[in-house]
């Protein structure tokens, strides 16, 4: 074991600190010896099997090549629970889940909830609201297969039913338009193109593009697919993630249709959400 941690921090030292390489050898071992994390600071002299130390050597080999943490586990726990990832599905962010905290504490009292979640990828959103709020309908759409089939395999690992759709909702959002909706979410691509050079590699090279990217030209296309949506069907409550250079305009396309806005910060003081509700 001790000889795999310094191959881990030698062979990862160009791209992380000692610090990030420690907890990333940790996170790897506990995985393969199915062990808490905290054991693995004991372990410094435990004999691998030959089969444990290839799979360790293997996981290294991917997170040398850039290949992101979580795609090298094949998990990412979010808001308590633990999701499958692959690189068919956006690997769940701290922020999301200040967005779905927040949904929570705003759906004390309006229960029950029917709840459209607008591109769902690992379906970490949906899954979360109907794992942690009592009375919800939840339906779940993306435009990628792939995807859909994580968030299912989610869904079933966790033990929630959710309705899961697929659909290309710049396209196809009059298909929903005989469902009614207490509430939508949202966290829609929204990096511009031009953003690529400031971004991780890790992220670049293997997170999928159609989740992350959209056009220079038009950066809210999907928050203006989704407030044009919002107001056909007179939906209540909507959420969203947003691009934090984007705050003020996004709220603008909510509020050509009616809804008041709020803008909300982030944990790192960064304007990430914006809630629209009619009044």
């Amino acid at each position: 074991m001790q000889t795999l941690y310094t191959q881990y921090k030698q062979q990862l030292a160009t791209l992380y600190t000692t610090h990030e390489a420690s907890l990333i050898f940790r996170a790897c071992v506990a995985h393969v010896l199915q062990v808490d994390e905290q054991k693995t600071y004991f372990l410094s002299d435990l004999a691998v099997t030959r089969q444990q130390y290839e799979l360790l050597q293997h996981m290294l080999e991917q997170l040398v090549h850039h290949v992101p943490l979580q795609y090298v586990l094949g998990f990412e726990r979010f808001m308590g629970l633990q999701f499958a990832v692959s690189a068919d599905v956006l690997i769940p962010r701290p922020e999301t889940e200040q967005l779905v905290k927040l949904i929570i504490a705003d759906s004390k009292g309006k229960l029950p909830l029917r709840i459209l979640d607008i591109g769902t990828g690992s379906g970490c959103i949906a899954i979360s609201l109907s794992h942690y709020l009592s009375d919800v309908e939840v339906t779940a759409i993306d435009v990628s297969e792939k995807a859909l089939q994580v968030a299912i395999k989610n869904a079933h690992s966790i033990g929630v039913n959710i309705q899961f759709r697929q659909i290309d909702f710049l396209k196809e959002s009059p298909s929903l338009l005989h469902h009614s909706f207490d509430l939508i979410v949202s966290n829609p691509p929204y990096i511009m193109q031009k953003e690529k050079a400031a971004m991780q590699q890790n992220v670049l090279a293997y997170e999928p593009h159609t989740a992350l990217f959209v056009p220079d030209s038009d950066p809210l296309l999907f928050y203006r697919a989704i407030a044009q949506y919002a107001s056909a069907v007179k939906t209540p409550a909507v959420y969203l993630e947003i691009n934090r250079q984007f705050g003020e305009a996004t709220q603008l396309e909510f509020q050509n249709y009616g809804y008041q806005t709020r803008l909300l910060l982030d944990d790192f003081g960064n304007p990430r959400f914006v809630v629209a509700t009619l009044p």
